[in-house]
């Protein structure tokens, strides 16, 4: 399973996936969480405004990731979740019996370190199984 977000940093824990499913033959799953403090702290109808720009973008990102797959004979399950992404990453791990989730890692500044943590280290504290950090 890959956690992408549509950033540079998750194409790269994408194609590192794709790598090892194609050499593995296992399943890939790619997962993409609608999230931010923006969505967070907005009100009714700016909220849904943002989730549906944030579904949008993501949806078109995870329909790319599933073309780049096909090219390869590899059929990628995608999966499009609202929630804390590392709360939905390791319910979806767990529901799907996950034996390996790769991500990216964002660099991000102490302030938003701090206000936000990092969802790869909370992932890697948290996970059942081996997680690969892609820089």
């Amino acid at each position: 399973m890959v956690g992408v977000d549509g950033s540079d940093q998750s194409s790269k824990a994408f194609e590192h996936a794709l790598t090892l499913a194609r050499w593995s033959g296992a399943e890939l799953h790619a997962v993409a969480v609608i999230h931010g403090p923006d969505i967070e702290m907005a009100e009714s109808p700016e909220r849904e405004q943002l989730v549906a720009r944030a579904r949008g973008r993501l949806e078109d990102a995870l329909q790319a990731l599933k073309d780049k797959a096909s090219e390869d004979d590899i059929e990628l399950q995608i999966h499009l979740l609202e929630g804390h992404p590392v709360e939905q990453l390791l319910e979806l791990a767990w529901q799907k019996n996950v034996d390996h989730l790769v991500l990216g890692h964002r660099s991000k500044g102490l302030f938003e370190r701090l206000l936000m943590g990092s969802v790869a280290k909370r992932v890697v504290d948290f996970a059942r199984c081996t997680v690969t950090v892609v820089r």
